[in-house]
């Protein structure tokens, strides 16, 4: 049996219980009485979930506890990197990867949430479907082979075409990269062959050319050494050649072979010469 002090210690017991729910009580609504927006944040102030016009700005701000409450939204910049597969035209699919920085506008927080959303929402009903469209539209205006050889000018078409498609909804585009291009295997093996084409092509207009040179040097050095033979023959005289002779002339007298032997030429000469003196007589 419960004795009389128990039953009196009771009511001691509930009170202090009492006490401890009302602090954390009024600690909860003091607490729901303040809200912080962090940096780079923006708040959007609802009451009985009906938006508020305008934003918080970051810091300390007060609101009515269980009636309202505030949604962050952040305003920084943020990237959104998708593959869109597109047709280019000379019809190859061609997978473009695209990265785009973009953010809210700070003072149409309170817009962008009423309307579309939290980031979340924003990224898949309107910066998805904003780059899939642009780059489907600026890939439609190029052959395959020209999206890599006009990289920087592609890049900056579809950037203007995801900025004008982001304006209405108070979106900024911060940049747009293109980090990649993807060709089917047979476009790209094409491509290949075409650049080793164009090499064996190079090489043999290289090859050409210096066979042209090289002919070209050869007829004006065979046009030289003509002119000057030419030269030389006008200038060569019978005495020149007569003085050549000489001076190369080693000092023996030639022979010449008769009946008895090997004869020095200018003594058959002398004996020649007695015979016919001879025959005179």
């Amino acid at each position: 049996m419960e004795t009389k002090k128990d039953i009196m210690a009771i009511p001691g017991q509930f009170r202090i219980a009492g006490i401890v729910v009302a602090v954390f009580l009024a600690l909860a609504v003091i607490r729901g009485c303040f809200v912080t927006v962090g940096p780079g944040q923006r708040g959007v102030l609802m009451t009985w979930g009906a938006v508020e016009p305008g934003v918080l700005d970051p810091g300390l701000h007060l609101k009515a506890p269980l009636v309202q409450s505030v949604a962050k939204m952040d305003v920084q910049v943020q990237n959104s990197q998708d593959a869109e597969t597109a047709a280019s035209l000379d019809l190859q699919d061609v997978t473009t990867t695209v990265a785009t920085n973009w953010h809210i506008l700070p003072a149409d927080a309170e817009w962008v949430y009423q309307h579309i959303g939290n980031e979340a929402a924003l990224v898949v009903k309107i910066i998805k479907p904003a780059i899939s469209n642009s780059v489907k539209a600026v890939t439609a205006h190029y052959n395959a082979e020209d999206l890599i050889t006009h990289r920087d000018q592609v890049r900056g078409q579809i950037e203007a075409q995801i900025t004008s498609e982001l304006k209405p909804y108070r979106l900024v585009v911060d940049s747009v990269n293109i980090t990649d291009f993807h060709f089917s295997s047979q476009f790209a093996q094409a491509i290949e062959q075409k650049q080793v084409a164009q090499q064996r092509a190079q090489q043999a207009q290289y090859e050409l050319q210096k066979a042209k040179v090289v002919a070209e040097q050869r007829i004006v050095e065979a046009n030289a050494q003509a002119q000057a033979q030419k030269l030389l023959q006008q200038t060569i005289t019978p005495e020149i050649i007569q003085q050549q002779a000489v001076a190369k002339w080693d000092g023996h007298l030639p022979e010449v072979i008769g009946s008895n032997g090997v004869l020095p030429m200018l003594g058959n000469l002398a004996l020649g010469r007695g015979s016919e003196s001879k025959s005179r007589e």
